[in-house]
């Protein structure tokens, strides 16, 4: 029996309705596929340029960690040349020691000049006693001539050092890291770097990708601890003064050589130097120097009192001296013994006539010289150091903001909006009992009408110190700094510490996209924890 005109077409209902329901997940799955495929894209820019951040932000502080050996090289070398000074001045005070040990030995002869009066009953020791002390006398006019001869040579040489050791400490570089400073506050201010990683993502498959600056607070309130450590950030454009013993420490520990740090082998030059100047038959038995050039802090490093801001020279000790030349019947040899010192101090104080150089029997005169060899006036007072950055003390100790080390974020976002929709993106409206809700598979508005057109992705990267030790608890745990140049860079948890949780929704808030922050504040208000 052949069906009636009624029943034919109901197949091809069906395979109409079919094909739309087919259609519908097609498109389904193309947009969210693409969704998914560009969620991945925005992430990943915005992974690379958080890296690229934390990469530019270590090597900004390598940079200012190796200025910052370059620098305390030069003080070191300034600890030398204050040493030279200093052991200068000793070898005119051991002149004066032995002009002392001289004064000693003459005891026994002059206990023999009352055998020169009448009736004395030894006059036989008369005539070799008074030889004997014309013959001191003789060698000590000796070392006073050649006291003066060094001072004839003294006022050019002595001009001459200071120039070098005010040119070595007015040799600044802090210039060179402020500049460095300079830069990289820009490029997390402007997001100028995350804005050229973005621009390279999109000469290929990716497209219409910017870098927000919405987190450029954020990222410059880590690194900006400004001058003299006023600030919260890492990075101070000056150390502060009151804050500068690491420095001196690593300082003192880097002299090194055995003459600056204990004179060793400084005292032969001026004993065989000496021995030169007296008779012959005269003996330098001994000669002793201690000594060293070294900092002051607020512990003493010598012998010297502690004075804050101050570089020393110093050298003490003491000789002893055989006069061998007693004829017979008087005693033949007598020895005698002298101490004697020397020192240099180089302090930040504007008037020079605050700076010492002193020796045993002399001194550099108080005014009407040029005393520029004890440094220049104090840059930052207290403190003879030059300017130089530093690592923010105050952040040391912080775990809950991970030490201070600096963490940054970038935003990467895609305006849906301004482009052309895919087919596949679908809007259309379900009609559920009186109402009407819009189902919008573009990504441009929710049911609710909020606008979600400007996709957002957020990454955070940290410049962290990091230094390899010894195995297990043998390790050397240092905290992070600009003495050495071990900063590294990798990315992070947004909630790295107790303070990226508030950065986060900081960052998302400036970036433009409201909900973005609406999102992260009801994902941690329901406990997600998982950034």
């Amino acid at each position: 029996m052949r069906p009636s005109l009624r029943q034919r077409g109901q197949t091809l209902v069906i395979f109409a309705l079919t094909l739309l329901l087919l259609t519908l997940m097609v498109c389904m799955t193309l947009s969210i596929g693409m969704k998914a495929r560009e969620k991945m894209e925005l992430q990943t820019v915005a992974d690379a340029a958080a890296y690229s951040q934390a990469v530019a932000t270590a090597r900004a502080f390598n940079g200012a960690s190796l200025l910052n050996r370059a620098f305390m090289g030069h003080m070191v070398v300034m600890t030398g040349v204050e040493s030279l000074i200093s052991w200068s001045g000793y070898y005119r005070a051991s002149l004066d020691g032995a002009r002392q040990a001289y004064d000693v030995a003459r005891a026994p002869y002059v206990a023999l000049l009352p055998c020169c009066l009448p009736n004395s009953g030894c006059s036989q020791f008369c005539s070799c006693a008074r030889q004997a002390l014309q013959d001191i006398s003789d060698a000590q006019d000796d070392l006073r001539t050649e006291d003066d001869n060094v001072e004839n040579t003294w006022q050019g040489l002595d001009a001459r050092a200071g120039h070098e050791a005010r040119a070595l400490q007015l040799g600044s570089i802090s210039q060179a890291q402020r500049d460095a400073y300079t830069e990289l506050e820009r490029i997390l201010t402007d997001a100028s770097l995350a804005q050229r990683i973005a621009d390279q993502a999109n000469q290929g498959v990716i497209s219409d990708i910017t870098a927000s600056t919405g987190a450029s607070q954020v990222n410059t309130d880590e690194i900006k601890g400004d001058e003299s450590c006023n600030g919260d950030g890492a990075f101070c454009t000056r150390r502060n003064a009151g804050n500068k013993n690491h420095f001196i420490y690593a300082a003192m520990g880097s002299r090194g050589y055995a003459f600056v740090t204990g004179r060793e082998g400084g005292a032969d030059p001026i004993k065989n130097k000496l021995q030169s100047v007296i008779p012959q038959r005269d003996i330098v038995n001994t000669l002793e120097d201690e000594g060293s050039g070294y900092f002051a802090s607020t512990k003493n490093h010598s012998r010297r009192p502690s004075e804050n801001g101050a570089v020393w020279g110093d050298d003490h000790g003491s000789l002893t001296l055989t006069f061998g030349r007693g004829q017979a019947p008087c005693p033949p040899t007598s020895i005698g013994n002298g101490s004697m010192e020397a020192h240099v101090k180089s302090n930040d104080l504007p008037n020079p006539e605050q700076d010492e150089h002193v020796w045993t029997g002399g001194s550099d005169a108080a005014s009407g010289r040029d005393r520029e060899h004890t440094m220049g006036n104090c840059t930052l007072c207290p403190g003879m150091w030059p300017p130089h950055a530093d690592y923010n003390y105050k952040n040391v100790a912080t775990a809950e903001n991970a030490y201070g080390q600096p963490k940054n974020y970038a935003v990467i976002q895609r305006d849906l909006q301004s482009r052309n929709p895919d087919p596949w993106n679908l809007f259309f409206r379900f009609r559920f009992a009186t109402t009407n809700n819009e189902f919008d598979n573009r990504g441009i508005r929710l049911s609710d009408g909020t606008d979600i057109s400007r996709a957002t992705a957020l990454s955070a990267g940290i410049a962290y110190y990091h230094h390899r030790g010894g195995n297990g608890l043998q390790a050397w745990v240092e905290p992070p700094n600009f003495l050495n140049p071990f900063w590294r860079a990798t990315l992070i948890s947004a909630w790295v510490d107790r303070a990226g949780q508030d950065d986060v929704g900081r960052a998302l808030d400036a970036s433009g996209a409201s909900f973005t922050r609406e999102a992260y504040d009801a994902l941690r208000g329901v406990g997600y924890a998982a950034w």
